[in-house]
């Protein structure tokens, strides 16, 4: 299953770094495994991809993870009680981070959340990803 995964670059990444698009690349580079955050449960499995909307400065999805394993809940967190481990893709994230798929060219134009990628959207994910 293929999942949009909405970040906001002036957030802290779980790092403590940005989100931005840039740091996003260069964590592929360096440090591609992450864990994530969900602020509700999902039916993520590993093998999932996690295709990464940037929703500032410009609206678009220039990354991509794998899903490693299922959502867990942590205690202590109740905006974003779930992580999940996910490896972000270099290759497909150097493509996307070169040529990002923007926002108006999906047929969902408002994420809200994390949610499906709709099987209409996802040829063009795939073929700007390189996958």
């Amino acid at each position: 299953m293929d999942w949009l995964f909405i970040v906001k670059p002036a957030d802290t990444a779980p790092d403590g770094g940005s989100s931005a698009k840039d740091r996003m690349l260069e964590l592929a580079e360096r440090a591609p495994h992450r864990v994530w955050c969900l602020s509700r449960w999902r039916r993520m499995a590993p093998g999932d991809r996690l295709w990464i909307y940037f929703a500032a400065p410009v609206r678009e999805i220039a990354a991509v993870a794998e899903i490693d394993d299922e959502p867990y809940e942590v205690a202590g967190s109740p905006r974003q009680p779930w992580r999940f481990p996910a490896t972000l893709h270099l290759d497909a994230t150097r493509r996307l981070h070169r040529d990002p798929v923007p926002l108006h060219a999906l047929s969902n134009r408002h994420p809200q959340g994390v949610t499906r990628v709709k099987d209409s959207d996802l040829r063009l994910l795939l073929d700007h990803a390189g996958l």
